[in-house]
C-alpha cells in the first residue's frame, strides 16, 4: 500500500511564528447609524441570497459583525457607532470583495459613518472565481490518484518573495483529474505532490522510489514551471502533466537539547503556506536513540523543516532533500527565552488606557513555524494589573510588537539604555531579558489629506503609501510603512507613524501587501514626495495620483 503522511489543511495562518491566546475584545457600544446594501452577481445582475457580509471597525475594539443577504440579496447593519469600518461580501463560487475594491486583491478602503447616518446602496457586484483544471499522471501516462494540487502565485510574504498557495490544495480523483476553483485573477504555477512510494531492484540493490514535487508542464524546478494567467471568471483547462520520479533518501544526524540530553523525536515537516491558507504536515519521523542519533528513511525529494522536540524544547532546521542522502545533521534544542519588564509613559506613570486593549508580542522577523509540535516550549504573554509584563517560550530571534488603542503608540522599548524597538533580539535557551521598559505615548503623529488628479482636481480613489526614506526600515511589519485608501469623501488619514523622514506616494492601484516588498518600494520612489514628521505633529498633504 502507498504510504500516506498526515496533512493538516489550514484556512488561515498567523503572520508571526508565535501566538498566544487573547482575551476577546469587548462588544462595541450601541450606536445610531445604519448601513444597507445589496449583493448581486457581476455577470448577470442576479441577487445573491445567503451571501455573507462582514463589518469590522478600523479603529480597534469590538468584534466583527456579520449579516446574510435575503432572497433579494439585501443586507442591513443597525445601531452602529460612528467610525471608520471595513466591509466585505463573500459567497461560494464568487470572489470576495471589500468595500471600495475596483478589482480583486486591492487594499481595503475605509467606510466612514457618522452618528445617526443611514448609508444606503452600499452594494457589491461579485465576480465569479477563476478555475484551473487538468490531469496528473505518472511518467508513463497512468493516472495518479490522491495527489495534492496547488495553484501558487508569487507574493512577498514572511520576509521574502515566494510562491504561495491561493487557499488549500485539491486532490486528484481516480482518473487523475483535478479542479482548483475560487481563484482571483492573476498568474499562477501549478504544483502536484504525492506521498506514494514503491520499490525497485537494480542488480540486486533495492531502492525505494517516490515522486518529486512537480510543476506543470512536468518539471521539479519552479524556474521552469509554466505560467498560467487567469482573468476574472476565466477557466484554464487541459493543464495535464506527469510527475517526476526520484529515489528517496535517508536523513540522519544527532538531536540533543540545550543540556546535551537526547531529544525525543525528530520529524520532517513539509509546509505550503501563504496568506490565504495552505497545508502543513509530517512527511517522516524518527525516535531519537539513547546516544542522540536519529534516522528518517524514505524521504522524498522536496523542501522540509527538521523538527526535533523533547523535554519542553524544540530544534528547527530547514533542509532540501535531493538525490543524495543527508548525513551528520546536528540539531540542538532550545527551551525558548523570556522577556519581562514594565509598560509606562514618558512621565513614568502607567498609561490611562484599558489594560485589556493592550497586546504585547515577540514576533519572528520572518518565517512561519507551521503547526505546533507536542512538547515544544509554550508561548505565553501576561500583562499584570501593575503594568508589568512577561513573555515566555520565545524561540529564536524576535521583535517586540505592541497593539494599542487608537490615539496611542509606542515611543520606545528600552533595555540597558538602548532603544530596541525595531531590533530583532535573541537570548540563549532558558535566559530572560529582564528590565525591558516599554514606553507608550499619546503624542502621536497624524498625516491627513486628499488625492488630486493631474489637473489638481480632487479624486476619491487610489492608495496612499507612506514609507521611511531609509531603505533600512523597509521590512515586513515595519512601523515606518503604512498604507491607506481614502474614504467615500476622498479623505485619508494615517496616525501613529514614528517621527522621522518619509516618502509619500498616491497610486492608482496597489495590490494588498505589496508595500512589504522592498523592491516595490524602491520602484515607487520616483512618484513620492518627501516629508518629515516630528513627534506629535499633524500634517496635511495633497498628493498627485500616479499610475505606475
Amino acid at each position: 500500500m502507498p504510504s500516506r503522511a498526515a496533512v493538516l489543511t489550514i484556512a488561515f495562518v498567523a503572520l508571526a511564528s508565535n501566538t498566544a491566546s487573547q482575551t476577546p475584545p469587548a462588544a462595541p457600544p450601541a450606536g445610531t447609524a445604519s448601513i444597507r446594501g445589496r449583493i448581486v452577481a457581476a455577470d448577470t445582475g442576479k441577487p445573491l441570497r445567503r451571501a455573507s457580509v462582514s463589518l469590522s471597525s478600523l479603529e480597534g475594539g469590538g468584534r466583527p459583525r456579520t449579516a446574510n443577504t435575503n432572497a433579494d440579496g439585501r443586507y442591513e447593519f443597525k445601531e452602529l457607532p460612528a467610525g471608520r469600518y471595513s466591509l466585505s461580501a463573500a459567497r461560494s463560487g464568487y470572489l470576495q470583495l471589500r468595500y471600495g475594491q475596483r478589482r480583486p486583491l486591492e487594499a481595503v478602503r475605509p467606510l466612514q459613518i457618522f452618528d445617526g447616518q443611514v448609508l444606503e446602496r452600499v452594494d457589491f457586484a461579485l465576480p465569479r472565481t477563476g478555475l484551473i483544471a487538468g490531469r496528473v499522471t505518472d511518467e508513463v501516462g497512468d493516472s495518479v490518484t490522491g495527489a495534492m494540487v496547488f495553484a501558487l502565485r508569487s507574493e512577498y510574504w514572511m520576509g521574502r518573495r515566494q510562491f504561495v498557495p491561493m487557499g488549500p490544495p485539491v486532490r486528484t480523483d481516480d482518473t487523475g483529474q483535478f479542479r482548483v476553483i475560487g481563484l482571483p485573477p492573476g498568474t499562477y504555477v501549478v504544483r502536484a505532490t504525492t506521498r506514494e512510494t514503491w520499490t525497485v531492484t537494480h542488480s540486486g540493490v533495492r531502492e525505494v522510489m517516490s515522486f518529486a514535487p512537480t510543476y506543470f508542464p512536468g518539471t521539479p524546478d519552479v524556474k521552469e514551471a509554466g505560467r498560467i494567467t487567469i482573468g476574472v471568471a476565466q477557466q484554464s483547462n487541459g493543464i495535464d502533466f506527469p510527475l517526476v520520479p526520484g529515489r528517496t533518501v535517508k536523513v540522519s544526524g544527532t538531536a540533543f537539547d540545550s543540556h546535551g540530553r537526547p531529544l525525543t523525536t525528530v520529524s520532517l515537516s513539509q509546509d505550503t503556506l501563504g496568506p490565504s491558507g495552505g497545508t502543513t504536515g509530517i512527511a517522516g519521523n524518527s525516535v531519537v536513540a539513547a546516544d542522540g542519533t536519529f534516522t528518517i528513511r524514505d524521504a522524498a525529494p522536496g523542501e522540509y523543516r527538521l523538527l526535533g522536540v523533547g523535554s519542553g524544547e524544540i530544534a528547527r532546521l530547514p533542509i532540501v532533500v535531493g538525490a543524495a542522502d543527508i548525513e551528520n545533521v546536528a540539531l540542538v534544542g532550545s527551551a525558548g527565552w523570556s522577556a519581562s519588564g514594565l509598560v509606562t509613559t514618558e512621565s513614568g506613570i502607567p498609561p490611562s488606557i484599558p489594560r485589556e486593549r493592550v497586546r504585547i508580542n515577540a514576533n519572528a522577523p520572518s518565517g512561519f513555524s507551521g503547526m505546533r509540535m507536542q512538547g515544544e516550549p509554550a508561548y505565553r504573554q501576561v500583562l499584570n494589573e501593575d503594568w508589568t509584563f512577561s513573555i515566555t517560550g520565545i524561540v529564536g530571534a524576535a521583535r517586540f510588537r505592541v497593539t494599542l488603542p487608537e490615539g496611542w503608540t509606542v515611543k520606545s522599548i528600552l533595555h540597558d539604555g538602548r532603544d530596541v524597538v525595531d531590533t530583532p533580539l535573541e537570548m540563549k535557551s532558558g535566559e530572560t531579558l529582564s528590565g525591558v521598559q516599554l514606553v507608550v505615548t499619546n503624542r502621536i503623529t497624524t498625516v491627513a489629506g486628499q488625492i488630486a488628479d493631474s489637473k489638481g482636481m480632487p479624486v476619491t480613489d487610489g492608495t496612499v503609501i507612506v514609507f521611511a526614506s531609509s531603505a533600512e526600515k523597509w521590512f515586513e511589519d515595519s512601523r515606518f510603512i503604512r498604507s491607506v485608501r481614502p474614504d467615500q469623501q476622498g479623505q485619508f488619514q494615517i496616525k501613529g507613524l514614528p517621527p522621522g523622514d518619509y516618502l509619500v506616494a498616491a497610486l492608482d492601484y496597489v495590490q494588498d501587501g505589496m508595500w512589504n516588498d522592498p523592491e516595490y518600494l524602491e520602484s515607487i520612489r520616483r512618484y513620492a514626495e518627501r516629508m518629515t514628521l516630528k513627534e506629535g505633529e499633524s500634517r496635511s498633504i495633497s498628493l498627485k495620483l500616479a499610475s505606475p
